[in-house]
């Protein structure tokens, strides 16, 4: 029935949406380099993450018996991206800690935030593996009762994301107008380093079976 399918949805949502990973973080990021409009910004980051999740949804059908050739190009494209962001990052954390105060934060390198959801969804493979393994029943079910059931199935889940996301660029932009300079460049190189290890972590895991954050 359609009351347990949402019921299902936001009962298992929380396993993917709430788990720490390269968007979780890019959106922090986000947050922190536009402090003005970082629940906005956290909000571009969860659109950018649809962009890429319903279509995904729609035509997982299509795509799930064949998503596991594509695993570790995925997870090359991943740690790609995040070692990139993840050197701007650091390098303009570490001109505010030499800047002095006269800098702020507008200014400086974050990927645009809509960009940065949709690479860091379509690249992760345990995001695509996800929604394979542990939602795939969800959307068995949804698909099965027709258009209203896929739309309450992602209707149920998708909120978490845009409620998630942009918390953690709240966050991100609360914390960047309470450091002084050097410590919101202590900040983004933080950041930067956790994406490089998210990104480097999905590498590993694809290619060697290891999980140095046991995600």
């Amino acid at each position: 029935m359609l009351a347990d399918l949402v019921v299902q949805t936001l009962m298992i949502t929380p396993s993917g949406a709430f788990s720490p990973g390269p968007l979780t973080t890019a959106s922090v990021v986000a947050g922190a380099v536009r402090p003005s409009s970082a629940a906005r910004s956290g909000l571009a980051v969860a659109a950018g993450h649809m962009a890429f999740e319903l279509p995904y949804v729609l035509a997982l059908g299509l795509v799930a018996t064949a998503l596991a050739s594509f695993q570790k190009p995925l997870a090359a494209v991943s740690l790609a991206f995040s070692l990139f962001f993840a050197y701007l990052t650091a390098r303009d954390g570490l001109r505010s800690m030499r800047g002095g105060a006269g800098q702020t934060p507008g200014g400086r390198f974050s990927p645009p935030p809509f960009l940065a959801g949709v690479v860091f969804t379509g690249a992760n493979p345990y995001f695509l593996m996800w929604w394979a393994t542990v939602g795939l029943p969800l959307v068995g079910e949804a698909f099965r009762l027709g258009p209203l059931g896929v739309a309450a199935m992602y209707g149920a889940h998708v909120w978490m994301d845009y409620l998630w996301l942009s918390l953690m660029a709240s966050l991100g932009g609360g914390a960047s107008r309470l450091l002084s300079n050097r410590g919101y460049g202590y900040l983004l190189v933080a950041l930067a380093a956790l994406l490089a290890l998210f990104g480097l972590n999905i590498f590993l895991k694809a290619f060697a079976g290891i999980a140095l954050l046991g995600l």
